[in-house]
Order: C-alpha cells, then structure tokens, then sequence
C-alpha cells in the first residue's frame, strides 16, 4: 500500500473504493472525475489485484494521493471490493462509496449523496445511473422479480420529473452494483461484508443489498446525484447476439458472466421468496438468458 497524502492530516469522513484489474484506462477516467468533485473531504482506495505496472505507475504520475492496495490475482470483484472495505474500516471512514471503475460520478454527486446520509441515519444511497455514450438512463429505482427469475428488474420510473427533483430521494428495493453508492460504516456492522467465498464475482453485490433489506437497513435513490457508466469493455453482456452458441454456453460457467449458473444458484438459494423452490426461479433466469439470445440472434 502507498499513500501519497500528508499523515498528519485528519483522514477523510468518506473513502471511495474502486477495483481495478488491468482497466487502467477506464480507471483514470474514473479518478479523474472523482478529482474534479466539489466535495473534496474524501480519499480514494484503489484495489490494485492482478494489473499490469501500468496502474502503479499511473497511479503515481497522475493520482499521486491514490490509496493504492495490492492484492492478489486470485482475486475477483467482491475479494477485492473487501479488501478495500476493509482498508477504509480500519481508517475509521465513516461512509464508504463503492464505485467501479468503469463510472464516473458528476462534481456534485458525493457532495448530494453524503447530504442525504447526514439526514437518513444507517440508510445506503445511491445515485441516478446514466450511460455515459448516449446520457440515457439505465435505472432509477431499479427492483427484482426474483420468484420469475430476475434477480434484478429496471422497474420504476423511465425518467426524472421534476416532482421527484423535488422530494430529493425515492426508496428503491434494489441498488445495481457498486456504482457509487454511499454506504454508512455501520451497516457493515449489520450486514457484513460481501459474500467474497461463495459469490466472487458477480451476483455479489445484489446478495449484498438484498442482506440489506432483509435486516431493514432503508435504501434509496438520489434522484440529483448521476454516475455516468462506460460500458465499451462490456459489449459482450450488452450484445449478446454476438456471441456464438460455444461462447453463449460458455458464459454459463465463467466466473466474469452474469449467467454463471453456479453462481446464479446460490443468490437463488439464499433469497428465493419461496425457499424450497428456488430450482423454480433458476432455471426461470436461465430459460430468459436462452430466450433472449436465440431471437436476437434471429433478429441480427
């Protein structure tokens, strides 16, 4: 670990996290706008797990007071998402941003958010999220569907009135991801951290909030706050026609996909609203990850 900044001064009430596996370019990006944010009490750790020297060395001509940690290649996103939690808890944070690297948060987005968890105790808020390419929305309130087998469901509102500017927040039943959402230290407390052994890479992060729910920690949605996503490294989830019937069957066992069916069992497993049928919902999930790519395939 180095860091940059002066050890005399006080650390920081927030520590952003952000995972970084050889996407330096995605990830500067990343630093950049979090650098140009006009709250300015927060500290950034960068999970260093398996890159190339390129992120160290970027890291200290650019981002000379980056948190950076070291960890092993062994690691996938929930690992070392812990690994960073765990450095900012240790610090003594006293709120946590989880944020991809792929994202890039708006000037004003840490400042809204940590106003709305100064006036929400023990409450986890999220921004607004925004594809970066074409500023559409992805999700505002997202929810799940999971006993129809969708463990997540954009739901909700398709764009923001100016109501909901207004009232400032909207409960969600689901947060997506570690896209900048703004967790109070207690809640780990509660909740624990992520399921790094039996969820490593994907599915983490939705186990993680719907543990949330279930111990009534409140969520929400800052309707104000935006993180702009980058999705270019991701074109394979979002086009799945593209993908050839060996890869598509491929994607249903390796650990970076969304349809790791492993993986997919023990979110189902754990949080099926019927439990002893959560077979049910599972292959509901897998039988829509088929659908959809066989009629977009006939569709290309």
């Amino acid at each position: 670990m180095h860091r940059q900044a002066d050890p005399r001064n006080a650390r920081p009430i927030i520590s952003v996290v952000v995972a970084d596996f050889n996407g330096w370019d995605q990830t500067r990006h990343c630093l950049a706008a979090l650098q140009n944010s006009n709250f300015k009490e927060f500290e950034v750790i960068l999970v260093d797990h398996g890159t190339t020297d390129e992120t160290r060395q970027g890291l200290l001509l650019e981002f000379p007071r980056t948190i950076r940690v070291a960890g092993g290649q062994d690691l996938w996103w929930a690992g070392a998402t812990n690994l960073g939690i765990r450095t900012a808890l240790e610090g003594n944070a006293q709120f946590i941003m989880l944020l991809n690297n792929d994202c890039n948060v708006k000037p004003d987005t840490i400042g809204i958010l940590l106003g709305f968890s100064r006036k929400l105790p023990n409450a986890i808020v999220a921004p607004v999220q925004r594809e970066l390419s074409s500023g559409r929305y992805l999700c505002i309130t997202p929810r799940d569907l999971l006993l129809l087998g969708f463990p997540s469901w954009p739901g909700g509102p398709k764009n923001i009135t100016q109501e909901m500017r207004a009232q400032g927040v909207l409960p969600t039943r689901l947060i997506s991801g570690g896209r900048g959402v703004l967790i109070p230290r207690s809640v780990f407390g509660t909740a624990g951290l992520l399921d790094e052994e039996n969820l490593p890479h994907y599915c983490a992060d939705h186990d993680f909030f719907f543990r949330c729910r279930t111990m009534n920690i409140p969520l929400y949605v800052a309707v104000n706050a935006e993180v702009y996503i980058d999705d270019h490294r991701t074109s394979s989830a979002n086009h799945i026609e593209r993908l050839s019937w060996r890869e598509f069957f491929q994607t249903l066992k390796d650990t970076r996909s969304h349809r790791n069916i492993t993986h997919l069992r023990v979110l189902f497993k754990k949080h099926y609203p019927v439990r002893f049928f959560y077979p049910v919902g599972l292959w509901l999930s897998i039988l829509r990850y088929f659908t959809v790519y066989i009629v977009k395939r006939l569709q290309r």
